[in-house]
């Protein structure tokens, strides 16, 4: 009987290192488990980068040149067409909408407002940010820029107004609200005039 001992041996070592290897692998699938859900909920908590503001104005007045973006009033809604380079979403017989997203999740939507003969007369920019303090550093970015570029009008808590040629209003407000975070822009007709306009000729 002692002949059999070797081959016992053998089959219990062998059962041995087959248990060994079956909960190490157990082990690595748990482990690779936890650091998949590790991960997720760093993920989570990431917050959202921000843009550079200074970026961020370059974009949204960029091209320069003419009232905004290279575009004077009077130009014809086919020019707009043809020369803006943001994504088109919206075209009414009114206005019609541009929209770009940033990298990092901000937004920038642009309204330019037509009159009957098709012709641009009005522009409004909401811009959606992350957190407040992009929405105050680039307030302040605008108010230098706009300061430099036509007469400053008013302000009055989070709106500033300037005065631009032919008695229209440029104005610049903070329209966060709760979590929200953003900026909105008017020119031209959306600004309202300060003046009378002048009556059609007869």
């Amino acid at each position: 009987m002692t002949h059999y001992y070797p081959k016992y041996t053998y089959l219990l070592v062998l059962a041995g290192v087959v248990a060994i290897l079956f909960s190490c692998g157990k082990s690595n699938e748990k482990t690779a488990e936890q650091k998949a859900a590790t991960d997720t909920a760093n993920a989570v908590k990431t917050p959202v980068v921000s843009s550079n503001q200074s970026e961020l104005l370059k974009l949204v007045i960029t091209p320069q040149g003419g009232d905004f973006r290279g575009f004077k009033f009077g130009d014809p809604l086919s020019k707009i067409k043809a020369e803006e380079k943001f994504e088109l979403f919206e075209d009414s017989t009114d206005h019609v909408g541009y929209t770009h997203e940033t990298e990092n999740f901000e937004a920038i939507d642009i309204l330019y407002y037509l009159d009957n003969n098709k012709a641009l007369n009005g522009i409004r920019v909401d811009i959606y940010l992350n957190e407040a303090n992009d929405a105050q550093s680039l307030y302040n970015q605008f108010d230098t820029y706009l300061s430099g570029k036509y007469a400053p009008d008013s302000k009055q808590g989070k709106r500033t107004t300037w005065k631009a040629k032919g008695g229209m209003l440029v104005s610049l407000e903070d329209v966060s609200k709760g979590k929200d975070f953003g900026l909105r822009i008017s020119i031209g007709s959306q600004g309202k005039s300060t003046e009378k306009k002048p009556k059609p000729l007869q």
